[in-house]
C-alpha cells in the first residue's frame, strides 16, 4: 500500500557536512523552509556510454558518470519565514548548501542531499496563480537516507 508524503518537512543547512553520513549530516545546523508544495525527485543519472563492436556488428551500452538531478521545490510565500529567506540567499551564492527531507509520517525517514541551489524565481503573477517561489537544487553527491532522527 502506497503511503502520503503529507506532513513533508524541507530543511536548509549552510555548507555540506564533514562526512556524508548520518552522524555528519546531524551535525549540520538545519532551518526549516516553510510553506513547501512540492519537493522534485531525487536521485542520480547515469551517463551512457555506447561501445561500438565492428565484429558482430552490435553496440553494448556501459554506464558511464553519473550526476545528481536537478530537484526542484516549490513553496507558497510566507514573507518572514527565515528559511525561505536562506534558501533565497542560498539560490543567489556561489557555494554549496546541505538539504535534508523529513518524512516522518510517511516513512519515518530523513534523506539528505547536498548541492547547487540555484534559479530562485517568482511565481506568475495571475488569476491562477499563487504567491510563491520556486528553486532547483543540483546534488553534488549521492543522498544519504537514514531512520528520522530522535
Amino acid at each position: 500500500m502506497s503511503t502520503s508524503d503529507i506532513t513533508t518537512k524541507l530543511y536548509i543547512a549552510t555548507g555540506v557536512p564533514a562526512t556524508f553520513d548520518k552522524a555528519g549530516y546531524e551535525a549540520l545546523t538545519w532551518v526549516q523552509v516553510k510553506g513547501i508544495v512540492s519537493v522534485g525527485s531525487i536521485g542520480v543519472t547515469d551517463s551512457i556510454i555506447d561501445v561500438p563492436d565492428l565484429e558482430t556488428g552490435f553496440t553494448k551500452s556501459v554506464k558511464g558518470a553519473r550526476v545528481g538531478t536537478v530537484i526542484p521545490v516549490a513553496m507558497r510565500e510566507i514573507k518572514s519565514d527565515a528559511g525561505q529567506a536562506a534558501l533565497k540567499t542560498a539560490c543567489e551564492a556561489f557555494t554549496e548548501y546541505s538539504f535534508k527531507v523529513l518524512e516522518p509520517t510517511a516513512a519515518d525517514e530523513v534523506e539528505y542531499i547536498s548541492g547547487l541551489p540555484h534559479d530562485w524565481l517568482r511565481n506568475e503573477r495571475s488569476t491562477t496563480a499563487y504567491a510563491g517561489f520556486t528553486a532547483n537544487i543540483r546534488s553534488n553527491y549521492p543522498s544519504v537516507v537514514v531512520a528520522t532522527p530522535s
